[in-house]
């Protein structure tokens, strides 16, 4: 399975419910995506019409247990959902900010005054030992995210697949990946630093 597909499949559902923000279907599919987090899968039937029409055959478990694929696409439509909650804007990136991992969302955070909790809070996340406790501190930090800097977005299809990876066991690569573009400093063509 390719992550790739992950993003692919969890970018058509993202721009869909994008498109329907303003209107009462986009707000009821937001607000029922909400109330699914921290809910087994099979106890939020009421977005099941929103991510299984869009899954490819392929995505679906037969197990009777989320697939990798499912869990990890699921998780990034609710982030968004919370994400979005309250926000006049589409909280989702656009064509020239795509493929930008969570990391560089993040980074807005670091200003001086918070710049240590912040970053306390950021390696708190990312040395999560598993998914459930990965998902936890991670949607603490888009709470502080969408209060802090409401303006920023984030490719949450690129988070669905860096989570796809996180549950392939490639969750070193993205906790790297997540951490290079959260701690490094601009540097213009010439290598010198843009913030001097």
């Amino acid at each position: 399975m390719s992550r790739k597909e992950v993003y692919k499949v969890s970018n058509k559902v993202l721009w869909n419910l994008s498109a329907l923000i303003d209107t009462p279907v986009g707000k009821s599919n937001l607000a029922k995506l909400r109330n699914s987090i921290g809910k087994p899968l099979s106890q939020s039937i009421e977005i099941w019409p929103l991510i299984f029409e869009f899954m490819p055959e392929k995505f679906l478990s037969k197990t009777g247990e989320a697939s990798n694929e499912e869990k990890s696409i699921i998780y990034s439509l609710q982030m968004y959902a919370f994400h979005q909650q309250g926000q006049s804007s589409s909280v989702l990136c656009t064509e020239t900010e795509k493929y930008n991992n969570i990391g560089k969302s993040l980074k807005v955070l670091r200003v001086d005054e918070n710049k240590t909790s912040i970053d306390r809070r950021f390696n708190t996340m990312i040395t999560s030992s598993n998914f459930d406790e990965l998902s936890y501190n991670l949607r603490q930090i888009i709470g502080i995210l969408k209060s802090k800097a409401p303006e920023e977005k984030v490719d949450y299809a690129k988070l669905a697949e860096d989570m796809y990876r996180f549950l392939r066991g490639y969750d070193e690569d993205v906790r790297l990946d997540w951490a290079r573009e959260y701690y490094r400093t601009n540097y213009n063509k010439k290598g010198e630093d843009e913030n001097e």
